[in-house]
């Protein structure tokens, strides 16, 4: 037999997340559905609305020379590029590297090649 399900006490609650300084925020969450009344099935909720996507301008890339960056950082890098927050020639302006060096990065990316990404001989 299964254990009823009891609601936390509203002072138990997990906190909310600290929101990155860096970037923006998540979407606004939606309203919970109605519950079924002398057991008959409840209502739905209402979806929320989505966050948008943030840290995706040029000016959100890592400042750091490209030996330094990690595998996270050329996933942003690749992410600016994929988002039109910059272009393959600023990027590899940026971190002196060639444009087709750029483009193994997010051809990496979208395959999950992560051992590409991993490795500096871009």
């Amino acid at each position: 037999m299964l254990p009823d399900h009891q609601p936390l006490p509203a002072s138990t609650t997990a906190p909310s997340p600290a929101r990155s300084t860096e970037c923006g925020s998540g979407g606004d969450g939606g309203r919970g559905g109605d519950s079924g009344q002398d057991g008959s099935p409840g209502r739905p909720g209402e979806p929320g609305k989505p966050g948008t996507h943030e840290c995706t301008r040029y000016s959100d890339l890592p400042d750091k020379p490209k030996a330094e960056l990690t595998v996270a950082d050329k996933v942003r890098v690749v992410l600016v590029l994929m988002n039109g927050g910059a272009t393959e020639a600023q990027i590899a302006k940026k971190y002196k590297m060639s444009q087709p060096a750029v483009e193994v990065w997010k051809e990496a990316y979208l395959r999950g090649d992560w051992p590409v990404l991993m490795n500096d001989d871009s």
